[in-house]
């Protein structure tokens, strides 16, 4: 992220906590279900999740709320969606204090059938990208407010495999969050309130720089966001497109 982003404090939810891991149990229970009944409405969900089989929270990545990290696979016609499942859980503190909806969102991607290759979703580098987006998101800790100053933010990522092509100058690979995917709504209800929905889009290295050499970064990005709504290929994330260069 730029224009130093991540500096913006974290304010207090105004959700009501529940105390009690009774409690917590029925909360975190009934948000999943919501989530999971969201996602069932955007395709086929595959059964199984994937997660790590270690935590990295315990090797020193970021904390998830409910301390779970896993991902959601959702085959919709010609292409597959990449979810997380977990960024908004309720947090629960060491007191068994749990507060609703977590980092309030969660973030997904999604890619033609053609980029996965009939490989293994869970080893293509755009399971990477999601995985690297949702750690960014977990750790950061207030992408929300973010998007509600800027509507979109920006992340430069170090991808394992990235196709050829994609990378910078600095080996990195840019990616644009955002909330104007045409077939992705941009948030979805829960029993305790509103989460939203970011859907990323991984950047050419010249709509990297288009960004990075702006004066007014968040206008670029908006311009970004537009041009790329309006492309042929809209949202998905494809290593082999054409740039699309805002005017």
């Amino acid at each position: 992220m730029t224009d130093n982003e991540h500096d913006i404090p974290q304010v207090p939810q105004p959700d009501d906590a529940v105390v009690g891991k009774e409690a917590g149990a029925q909360m975190l229970a009934a948000a999943c279900a919501a989530r999971d009944a969201f996602y069932a409405t955007l395709g086929t969900v595959d059964a199984d999740v994937l997660a790590p089989a270690i935590n990295p929270a315990f090797m020193g990545g970021p904390r998830w709320p409910s301390l779970r990290q896993a991902w959601r696979v959702i085959r919709r016609p010609g292409s597959i969606l990449l979810a997380s499942d977990g960024l908004s859980d309720p947090f629960e503190d060491d007191d068994d204090v749990f507060v609703p909806r977590g980092h309030l969102l969660e973030v997904c991607v999604e890619a033609p059938l053609a980029a996965f290759d009939g490989a293994d979703v869970s080893r293509s580098w755009l399971f990477d990208l999601i995985y690297q987006v949702s750690q960014n998101a977990a750790d950061h800790g207030s992408i929300d407010l973010l998007l509600q100053r800027h509507g979109s933010v920006s992340m430069v990522l170090d991808l394992r495999d990235a196709p050829a092509g994609l990378e910078d100058g600095n080996e990195q690979v840019g990616v644009l969050l955002h909330q104007s995917a045409s077939t992705i709504p941009p948030s979805f209800d829960t029993p305790y309130g509103e989460v939203l929905l970011l859907t990323a889009t991984v950047l050419q290295p010249a709509e990297l720089a288009f960004i990075s050499e702006a004066d007014d970064k968040a206008q670029s990005r908006r311009d970004l966001a537009a041009a790329l709504a309006a492309s042929p290929a809209g949202h998905l994330s494809v290593a082999g497109r054409a740039a699309v260069m805002p005017r």
